[in-house]
This record gives C-alpha cells, sequence and structure tokens, in this order.
C-alpha cells in the first residue's frame, strides 16, 4: 500500500487555520447528538461529517478540489478494505448471534460454577486469542461479542464492563498479531540506518513489544476480575438463565475454529469469514438452531434474515468511518495535518531520546484521535514523521514501529465520542431484552486494557524501559553501546485485516 504523498494544493479564505472547520463541526456535532440530545444515531454523526464537510467548503478558495481531495479520502484503499470487512464480518456476528452461541457458554460456564469476575476474565483472555489468531479487531470483536455479551451479563457480569472488556480484548491482536495489517504497516514504515531501503521485520516488531502488551493485560486481568462481578439483572434472572442454557449452539464453535485456522494459515480474512458464513449455516441448519428463512426472507415487504440484519447494521457506521475519512483527505491536502505535526516536531523537547519519543507518542495519540480511532491512515500520516525523528536519534525501527502501533491501539480508540470503535460497541449493546442499550461513556469505561497499554508505553518512555537503539548493522543497542542478542530477524509477509 503505498503512501501517495501530494503537496499541499487546497487554499482557504481565512487560512490554513479554515481546514480545520470540518473536523470542529464533526466534533461538535457529535457531543451534541451523544452528550447533549442523549442520542446514538449513527447516520445522524456521519451527517455532522457532511454537514462540516459543507461548511468547510464555503471558506474553500477551490471549491471543486476540495471535494475532490475529499472524495480522494473516501476512496483510500484501506477505508475502502475496511468498510468492505465490516459488512462481511457484520453478517457473520449476525450468524453467531442467531444461532444463541451464547447459551451454550452459559451452559457450560453453569457448569464449571464460573461467574461474575472470573467469567469476565475469561471473556477477555479468550477475545485476546481470537483477535491475535486472526490479526483482526472487527473479525474478533464482530465473532465474541454476541457469544459473550449477554453470557456474561447473566452470570453476573456489569454490562458496561464486560462491553469494554470484548472491544479491548479485539485492540489486544490488533496490536499484537504479526498478521494484522496495523503490525504490517508499522513495521513497513520504519526504515534501518545502515539499510535505508529495508523496512523493519515483522517478527522482530512482535517480539520486542510482547512484553507491554504482556504487562498492560495482566493487569488488567486482576482489574477486570475485581470490578466485573456483583451484577444483577433483577427478579427472574434465575428463569432468564434456565431459558438460555442450551449445549447445542456450542457446535457453532466448529465454524469459528476454522475460521481461525484459515485466517491464520492463509492471512486472509475474507476467506476466513466467507468459510465461516457457509460452514456456519450449514451446521446451524443441521442442528435446528436456524431455519432456512432465518438466512434471507420478505415478510411483509420487510427483508429479514442474518446476512441482511448484519449487512444494514453497519451502514450507520460505514457512513461515519466514510465520512471521516473525506473530512481527513481535507486537511491532509490542506496541508492543516502537517502544520500539526510539524509544530509538534519543532518543538524544543524534541532535543533528547525521551523528549522525542514523548513528542511522538502525544502527535500519534492527537493524530489518531482526530480520525476517529481508525488506525491505519494514522499510521501512514504518521510513519514517515516516526521514521525520520526517530532515525536521527538513533531509535531502533523496532522500538518506533512499537510506539507508532502501540499508542495508536491504546488512548484513541477509547475516547467514548471519537472513536468509531466505541461507536461499534456500543451498537452491538442493542436488541437484549434482559438489558438496555449502553451509551458510548459506559463502554469506554470498561476498556481498561487500553487505558493500561496507553500507561505501560508512556512509562516506558519516561523510565527508558525497553528503549533500544539501532547497532551499526541494524542490531538491537542498549543506551551504553551494549548489543542485545535477538532471535526474530526474520521478515514475515502477511495482508490486511
Amino acid at each position: 500500500m503505498a503512501n501517495e504523498k501530494r503537496e499541499p494544493t487546497l487554499k482557504f479564505r481565512g487560512g490554513i487555520a479554515a481546514a480545520f472547520i470540518p473536523l470542529v463541526v464533526y466534533c461538535i456535532g457529535t457531543i451534541f447528538i451523544c452528550v447533549v440530545w442523549k442520542a446514538l444515531d449513527f447516520n445522524a454523526i456521519a451527517m455532522m461529517a457532511i454537514i462540516g464537510l459543507l461548511i468547510g467548503s464555503l471558506f474553500s478558495k477551490t471549491f471543486s478540489e476540495y471535494w475532490e481531495a475529499a472524495g480522494r479520502g473516501m476512496a483510500d484503499e484501506i477505508c475502502v478494505y475496511t468498510l468492505l470487512i465490516l459488512f462481511v464480518v457484520g453478517m457473520f456476528g449476525a450468524l453467531i448471534k442467531a444461532c444463541n452461541v451464547s447459551n451454550g457458554f452459559v451452559w457450560l460456564a453453569t457448569q464449571v460454577h464460573l461467574s461474575g469476575g472470573g467469567f469476565a476474565v475469561f471473556v477477555f483472555l479468550a477475545t485476546c486469542i481470537v483477535s491475535t489468531a486472526t490479526g483482526s479487531s472487527f473479525a474478533a470483536l464482530y465473532s465474541c461479542f454476541p457469544i459473550f455479551y449477554p453470557s456474561a451479563v447473566l452470570l453476573g457480569c456489569k454490562p458496561p464492563i464486560v462491553a469494554g472488556i470484548i472491544i479491548a480484548g479485539a485492540i489486544f491482536g490488533d496490536n499484537l498479531a504479526p498478521i494484522s495489517d496495523t503490525t504490517i504497516l508499522s513495521a513497513s514504515v520504519q526504515k534501518y540506518n545502515c539499510r535505508p531501503h529495508e523496512a523493519a521485520d515483522i517478527g522482530g516488531c512482535v517480539a520486542t513489544r510482547f512484553k507491554y502488551s504482556l504487562v498492560a493485560g495482566i493487569i488488567s486481568c486482576v482489574i477486570y476480575g475485581l470490578i466485573a462481578g456483583g451484577y444483577s439483572i433483577g427478579e427472574g434472572a434465575e428463569e432468564i438463565l434456565t431459558a438460555s442454557m442450551d449445549p447445542r449452539p456450542l457446535v457453532m464453535l466448529i465454524p469459528v475454529a476454522i475460521m481461525l485456522v484459515i485466517a491464520i494459515k492463509t492471512r486472509n480474512i475474507f476467506k476466513a469469514i466467507v468459510t465461516g458464513i457457509l460452514l456456519g449455516t450449514v451446521i446451524g441448519l443441521a442442528f435446528g438452531l436456524i431455519t432456512p428463512s432465518s438466512i434471507l426472507n420478505c415478510t411483509d415487504g420487510v427483508v429479514e434474515g442474518f446476512l441482511y440484519s448484519g449487512f444494514s447494521g453497519m451502514i450507520g457506521v460505514v457512513l461515519i468511518i466514510l465520512c471521516l475519512n473525506g473530512v481527513m483527505g481535507i486537511m491532509k491536502e490542506s496541508g492543516a495535518l502537517d502544520a500539526v505535526i510539524n509544530a509538534i516536531l519543532n518543538s524544543k523537547l524534541a532535543n533528547t531520546t525521551r523528549g522525542a519519543e514523548l513528542l511522538l507518542a502525544l502527535s500519534m495519540t492527537l493524530v489518531t484521535s482526530i480520525m476517529g480511532g481508525a488506525q491505519d491512515p494514522a499510521l501512514i500520516a504518521m510513519g514517515p514523521v516516526f521514521d525520520e525523528v526517530g532515525r536521527k536519534k538513533n531509535i531502533h525501527p523496532y522500538r518506533r514501529a512499537e510506539m507508532l502501533d502501540g499508542f495508536s491501539n491504546s488512548l484513541p480508540v477509547s475516547l467514548p465520542f471519537i472513536s468509531c470503535y466505541v461507536f461499534l460497541t456500543t451498537a452491538l449493546t442493542s436488541g437484549y431484552d434482559f438489558v438496555e442499550p449502553l451509551s458510548t461513556y459506559q463502554v469506554s469505561s470498561g476498556m481498561v486494557y487500553t487505558f493500561l497499554l496507553f500507561a505501560v508505553l508512556i512509562f516506558s518512555i519516561l523510565s527508558g524501559w525497553g528503549r533500544i537503539y539501532e547497532g551499526p548493522n541494524g542490531e538491537i543497542m542498549k543506551e551504553d553501546g551494549s548489543f542485545i542478542k535477538h532471535p526474530y530477524s526474520i521478515t514475515m509477509k502477511g495482508t490486511k485485516k
């Protein structure tokens, strides 16, 4: 995926500051919808981005070029690929939900007397494994949420905590998996000083970043075990649990497992999900978990079925991502994004290695946040900055790649009123008759792991823990000049999520 650099071409009345108008309007509009009006309408949120673009266009000196830039942002290869993934995994998630796989987990958990905080920790670990295996936070989210969310709530887990647990576990693999597109992107844009045309190998990047994810994950498990339990759905909970127990849906773990194997073997999430949908449909029909009409049908002019519900359920979120990419297209081609980055990098703080790393961390957090938590566009935009500054400080490309990827997968994806991940998870909490839908703030409050990952990475910068430098031939070197033996020197190739 080439990152074609375009010279700033857009000019605005009022100067470059006017290029920020679409983003400001979007943020203010989203706050009004979610906070002031207490509504969660994804179409309305996407509309605010379009309104922002409309208002911003009034300040543009080149009206046609303005909209062409927005169109190029929306047509970005990564953006289109992500949207296709959303539609496909939405269908698979709807299939799992239609088969009530969560009923099987309720039955299994009651057999081993697992509930409350213990079950919450189990959900976190299981989701981490799924996301690492697939390399896709979206696939993990839509595979795990319909399985674990209702069963965890029925087993005494607080809804906001367990919703945050599932999305945080999904993000875990996005940062760590060698087949994740964020892992591949972050490594591919970090070059060696000694070999300026060679990118960091993915195996080495994964090996050196594991400790940060592990520390944040262990602390998260302890916290989740302490705070997640103690919830009661009120009178009738025992009857609901009894009605939700059914070992048959556990057979649907077969297509889930096969999907994971295909994802690991082929590193092609589309092939894995399509296989999962086809096999899952056959198994669901064979075991009486769904009927032919559950796949796709029309009743009184209303289209129904898991294929349609999975597809239509993603439309609002797709619109948000699409419109935000249009906003970012304006900012990139006007030079507004570069202006922000240059202002940060020209700070005196960048004179030291610690200061340079801190500036890079904060800038990555800022850019990913204003992109709505969309990591890939932020990685592409900030990758050359990390590479240039990091090479000047002789920071090893492994370290640069981890900061680039890690900070994009921590605080920015957790922000309640701008993160597309939080919006996605909030939408998934709807449709259950025994628990009310959650707000974006509630979902965000349960994302302990992502907040902890941010804290761990900041600690590593301030303390110097894990900071490594590049030796004369690309070796890993400590600050004192001594070398560190590193077993991972192979280059792994993969595909996007």
